[in-house]
């Protein structure tokens, strides 16, 4: 059965960038354009948040219990930080074989909010990049049997969460990333960088145009009916996650 309406769509995407650079919004309207635009059969998509937004998975369990929202757990600053990245490790095991394998598997898309990257960024301000290679290796494993996403990269000059992230914290941590893209690039990974200090419709057709997709005014895509993904994303901007 044929999913996809043009040839040469992007089958897996992902969003990565320090906290308040707009992943989250960006990656939900390129998966409503998918389902409104690219795919005949929207249930071809799969669309995640990481480390999960899905009720009942462990990665929405994560990441409740990263941001205090867990009953009978211990509080997350309790825990040593590389401990905590490596709750979001499993259950970004768990999401590639249950979800995003089976969906790659049977000629479907994933779009993702997030990548490994951010474990490896977020776990390196407290680790050496020797350590934490150790750590994100066991997901790497997983993520090696897959087809590679493109990677959009998002960067602003100052995070749209100013008020959690100092300007001191979002260049270290801009820094971590730049790291692990510079070697991702050199074994051949697509990876667009795109700026997001201007307009969102410029971000926007700077996005199309990078994964070579045919234009439509995101305000197209916004009309798509309430879905479970924008519930989360509303959970998640009363938590102050809208990134």
């Amino acid at each position: 059965m044929r999913t996809l309406r043009y040839d040469h769509v992007p089958h897996f995407v992902i969003f990565e960038g320090v906290d308040g650079v707009g992943k989250t919004s960006l990656s939900r309207l390129l998966a409503k354009y998918y389902r409104r635009f690219v795919l005949d059969v929207p249930s071809a998509l799969y669309f995640d948040s990481f480390p999960g937004a899905h009720p009942g998975t462990l990665g929405e369990w994560v990441y409740r219990y990263h941001h205090g929202r867990s009953i009978e757990a211990p509080p997350p600053e309790s825990i040593a930080a590389p401990a905590l990245q490596l709750l979001h490790v499993a259950a970004h095991v768990d999401t590639i074989l249950n979800r995003i394998t089976p969906t790659l598997a049977q000629g479907g898309c994933v779009i993702l909010d997030r990548y490994w990257w951010s474990t490896y960024a977020y776990a390196r301000m407290s680790l050496s990049a020797a350590q934490v290679a150790h750590m994100v290796g066991a997901e790497r494993v997983f993520w090696e049997a897959l087809e590679r996403p493109i990677a959009v990269y998002l960067t602003r000059a100052v995070s749209l969460k100013e008020d959690e992230l100092d300007q001191t914290t979002h260049i270290t941590l801009d820094a971590h990333y730049a790291e692990v893209i510079a070697r991702e690039e050199r074994e051949g990974m697509r990876v667009l960088h795109v700026q997001n200090d201007g307009p969102i419709e410029e971000t926007w057709k700077q996005l199309l145009k990078g994964l070579r997709l045919p234009y439509h005014d995101r305000m197209e895509a916004v009309q798509l009916p309430l879905e479970w993904h924008e519930v989360y994303g509303s959970y998640q901007e009363r938590l102050g996650e809208n990134e």
